[in-house]
């Protein structure tokens, strides 16, 4: 028996979409640097170029890893729902029973 829930979560915050905004800050902050680094010696404007230039290669990371995980997760949800759907219990119970003892 698999389950099916429509829209389990808010197309406003996906996770893509944020991968995504922080492309685009990237790309502004490599347009920034361009501009302020004209009047830049040749070794700093390379450090710059090689620093966004792993800031990009980290978010394509992140981008793909998150894929993974939640194509990971939705597998062994389908896979077992009852036996998933108790661990959430637990857990919660268990952070429900945790932030309890601290007040």
């Amino acid at each position: 028996m698999e389950l099916y829930y429509k829209d389990l979560i808010s197309e406003e915050a996906s996770l893509e979409d944020l991968v995504d905004n922080l492309m685009l800050v990237v790309q502004g902050a490599e347009e920034f640097a361009e501009a302020a680094g004209a009047g830049l010696a040749e070794e700093p404007k390379e450090e710059l170029k090689t620093r966004l230039q792993q800031l990009k290669d980290g978010c394509r990371r992140i981008k793909q890893h998150a894929v993974a995980s939640a194509l990971a997760t939705d597998k062994v949800m389908r896979q077992y729902p009852y036996s998933s759907l108790g661990f959430a219990f637990a857990a919660g119970l268990l952070a429900g029973l945790v932030v309890g003892r601290r007040r």
